[in-house]
């Protein structure tokens, strides 16, 4: 990591505190060993996720996108598995909301950082047949949907474009959000793998 382009760069302070922070070094050092991240390391992830960011034009979420990039997956080392590899007690995304709240107290970003994922699980449910329209509205009506799903996008950079197509499609078909973002700027599927 030694090139510019491989460094993730504050753009503010408050950034600069997030990446000094012992907790941003313990969370980026983790490297998963699932198949959720192809890219295995959560700083090269994060960096993904930045770089996205920045080819998008989305100047009034970009500074909110930022920081739960910055944020979203830095509990991924604290979570416990059994010898099964489920998840005994509390998933990456909730271990992330309690370490962003020692840099916040936006309680909109704290609730995007503790769901950030969760939409793929409905996705599975979905294709699954499983599909449970209450808890979907219960867990993502509170949420600011417009910044959820911009980042929603960014995170799924490297990966299949499916399920956050579904989960946009799903929030404008249930009345939680008017517009889909893929459909005013088709470049935000341009990166994501085709699957």
């Amino acid at each position: 990591m030694n090139s510019a382009e491989n460094i993730i760069l504050p753009e503010t302070e408050f950034e600069r505190k997030i990446i000094g922070s012992e907790a941003f070094l313990s969370g980026t050092a983790f490297q998963s060993k699932g198949k959720s991240h192809p890219e295995r390391s959560v700083y090269t992830h994060i960096l993904q996720i930045l770089k996205f960011i920045d080819m998008m034009p989305w100047v009034e979420y970009r500074k909110d996108l930022r920081i739960i990039a910055l944020l979203h997956d830095l509990g991924k080392h604290r979570v416990v598995y059994d010898e099964n590899r489920n998840i005994v007690g509390n998933s990456h995304s909730m271990h992330a909301e309690e370490i962003a709240r020692e840099f916040l107290e936006d309680s909109r970003l704290l609730y995007i950082i503790r769901i950030h994922d969760r939409h793929y699980g409905f996705y599975k449910s979905y294709t699954g047949g499983k599909f449970d329209e209450k808890k979907f509205l219960e867990t993502f009506k509170p949420a600011d949907l417009e910044l959820l799903t911009r980042f929603n996008y960014a995170d799924s950079n490297s990966r299949d474009k499916s399920p956050v197509i579904w989960f946009e499609d799903t929030c404008v078909n249930l009345g939680l959000k008017k517009e889909k973002i893929y459909i005013d700027q088709p470049d935000v599927l341009k990166y994501l793998t085709a699957q």
